[in-house]
């Protein structure tokens, strides 16, 4: 079988933003939250929503002219690079898109000068295999989530993927 590989591009999120990034989240990551904390509470949700929408530090992932995801990555240190929130409308999920878009993130912060990766991955989120395949490794759990680190080789260590 041939893997159907789907171009997508980045677009800076604005404030218009706001109800797609809730929206997603909530297909995305909905039965994630329910499995972690129980049924969807719309109040909880809208207010951690509200407190946490900063469109300045998301990029939303487009297919063609539509929304299909949001990520959010930046620099948590000089040498640690943290992706907050990497997050695949279910329609666009199984493409390899999010493999995709980890590994790109992964080789530009490299190329910044991030000497590892970090994230937070909820214990019921099946994401964490996939950051397990890509060399991520538990570095504490931090119940309901676990901290994971991967040690980013210098960029003349390892090949460069196109």
């Amino acid at each position: 079988m041939v893997e159907e590989v789907v171009q997508y591009r980045f677009r800076p999120a604005t404030g218009d933003d706001d109800a797609f990034v809730y929206e997603l989240h909530r297909a995305a990551m909905g039965a994630v939250v329910e499995a972690t904390w129980g049924p969807w509470d719309e109040a909880v949700q809208r207010g951690f929503h509200e407190r946490s929408f900063s469109p300045d530090r998301l990029q939303i992932v487009m297919v063609g002219e539509v929304e299909a995801g949001a990520v959010d990555a930046e620099f948590e240190t000089p040498t640690v690079f943290y992706i907050g929130r990497i997050e695949i409308l279910p329609r666009f999920q199984g493409l390899g898109l999010g493999s995709r878009i980890l590994r790109e993130l992964l080789a530009a912060a490299r190329g910044r000068g991030a000497a590892a990766a970090e994230l937070h991955v909820l214990k019921a989120n099946r994401a964490r295999s996939l950051y397990e395949r890509l060399g991520f490794v538990v570095i504490a759990d931090e119940d309901p989530k676990f901290r994971m680190r991967l040690e980013l080789p210098d960029a003349g260590d390892a090949a460069t993927e196109h």
